[in-house]
């Protein structure tokens, strides 16, 4: 019996584990964001309601508008190392690190629900950005040599970051990526008993992404690495749910959404000499 209950135990972790959604946000809105995105089968907020499971949005019987705005930050580091005598035989190793110095992104969240107690329909629209990421780590100014191309009396190799070199000197330069995602989404939902409701969802997506350098390209040390135009891309997808609410405090509730299809992104490249 041990056995079989810890066996269970360890299935579930698994399901938890396997069931997390990557680079997208856990949560929608302050509401669902400060409970963690938990709302299959707990309708606090419309915006919860209507990104989770679009059956919980009969759970509404008024028209409610909800805006929320949200801020994402975080402070990444780029830390690399040159040995002794990588830039000559005399020349001592070298290390550095850049704090990423990217200010923080917003996240919007609009939603309108349309509820009536005495209509087993419930209609809603949203819009929400529901994923994003992004670093900037500014080109190194802490240089071995100056412009002129002679040794620079002032450098210092305990704090001169070699992977943001300019890339006249074989470095990335100024690091930097964007992404961004946007899904807008229709819902309707349906009470078929006072307990029991379904409901679909189609979704828009937009997505957007930078990359300075593009890693996608050949580099060219001649012209030096190719930056990329923000490219773009459009997609769509689908969901439905199911959500029963009980006379007692229970409330059951399930959602599955389709993989959302979209184009593909195409980057327009540029080299350093045009």
């Amino acid at each position: 019996m041990k056995k079989f209950v810890f066996s269970l135990l360890g299935f579930c972790l698994y399901l938890s584990i396997y069931a997390q959604t990557g680079h997208v946000m856990q949560g929608v809105g302050s509401v669902n964001m400060s409970m963690g995105g938990a709302a299959t089968a707990q309708p606090l907020d419309i915006s919860g309601s209507m990104y989770w499971n679009p059956a919980t949005a009969s759970a509404f019987d008024e028209t409610i508008i909800k805006l929320d705005l949200g801020l994402f930050f975080s402070s990444p580091e780029l830390s690399s190392s040159l040995p002794a005598g990588a830039l000559g035989p005399d020349s001592p190793p070298v290390f550095g690190t850049t704090l990423d110095d990217r200010p923080a992104s917003l996240m919007p969240a609009i939603a309108m629900l349309w509820g009536n107690a005495d209509s087993k329909h419930t209609f809603g629209v949203s819009a929400f950005g529901i994923s994003g990421f992004g670093v900037t780590f500014p080109q190194e100014t802490n240089l071995p040599i100056n412009s002129e191309g002679n040794p620079n009396p002032n450098w210092n190799p305990n704090n001169s970051n070699s992977i943001n070199w300019p890339q006249q000197l074989r470095g990335f330069g100024r690091v930097e990526s964007n992404y961004m995602l946007l899904q807008i989404s229709g819902t309707w939902a349906y009470e078929i008993s006072e307990q029991f409701s379904v409901g679909v969802q189609p979704n828009f997506n937009y997505a957007a992404l930078e990359l300075q350098p593009n890693p996608l390209a050949m580099p060219d040390m001649e012209k030096g690495y190719p930056i990329a135009d923000n490219a773009s891309s459009f997609g769509f997808g689908a969901q439905i749910g199911v959500f029963y609410n009980s006379d007692f405090g229970l409330k059951l509730g399930a959602s599955y959404q389709t993989n959302q299809f979209f184009s593909e992104f195409e980057f327009d490249n540029t080299y350093l000499d045009g």
